[in-house]
């Protein structure tokens, strides 16, 4: 059970990854918001330990109020696992170290479904990633790939 939410916060998402985010959200989608992108990416982020702070926000964070409470519930076992500090749970800190796990993810989550900018998911693409997403998510494989040398 969550103990602190601020509703008025907004979740940072980078803007640098804000185009691609987008992408996977229209037309053909691999998800319906910006908070399934997050959360998933944050899971994956954590599992990389891939902590990577936002360095410029996109314009308009995600608020509070669009996240479950198992997502609020999920957010704050990644900051006091990340934090190690019961403390962390009844600040806005908390949203910093889920969004920086989420910038992390996001990376490594694009990197697994082998996408980049200049990819336009049609109705063959989309059904692809989308199995090998859940593929990934079923097998609990959602390591960073090897970088090839």
């Amino acid at each position: 059970m969550t103990i602190y939410v601020n509703n008025k916060y907004r979740i940072k998402r980078s803007a640098h990854q804000q185009e691609m985010m987008q992408k996977l959200m229209s037309g053909n989608k691999l998800f319906e918001s910006y908070r399934d992108i997050l959360v998933l990416s944050a899971a994956i982020g954590y599992a990389n330990k891939a902590y990577t702070p936002i360095k410029k926000a996109a314009s308009d964070g995600v608020l509070m109020q669009f996240f479950s409470e198992k997502d609020w519930d999920f957010i704050d076992l990644i900051a006091y696992a990340h934090k190690k500090e019961q403390a962390v749970l009844y600040t806005d800190e908390k949203y910093d170290i889920f969004s920086a796990y989420a910038n992390g993810g996001f990376d490594i989550l694009t990197d697994l479904l082998e996408l980049d900018r200049t990819i336009e998911i049609d109705d063959n693409l989309q059904e692809s990633k989308f199995l090998k997403l859940c593929a990934m998510l079923l097998t609990g494989n959602v390591q960073k790939p090897p970088i090839e040398e």
